[in-house]
């Protein structure tokens, strides 16, 4: 997972966590454990600062429901 600070990457593991215990679609969380096992867990990306603004950026429409659904963006 790449590394944006600690306190970045703690709250965004529960966060992740949550959603995950929360998944039923039993053929999701088949892909997800495949994709995860083929990750190469010893490499570190680091991000670059204007990826950590537009992360940061999500974050905060997500949190103040800026958003637009799926079927409004077809």
């Amino acid at each position: 997972m790449p590394l944006i600070n600690q306190n970045y990457t703690i709250m965004g593991t529960l966060e992740i966590f949550d959603k995950l215990k929360n998944i039923e679609n039993v053929s999701l969380l088949e892909k997800i454990r495949s994709l995860l096992k083929s990750v190469d867990s010893s490499e570190i990306y680091q991000l670059k600062q204007c990826e950590i603004d537009v992360l940061k950026k999500s974050e905060e429409d997500l949190k103040y429901g800026r958003v637009i659904s799926q079927e409004n963006l077809e």
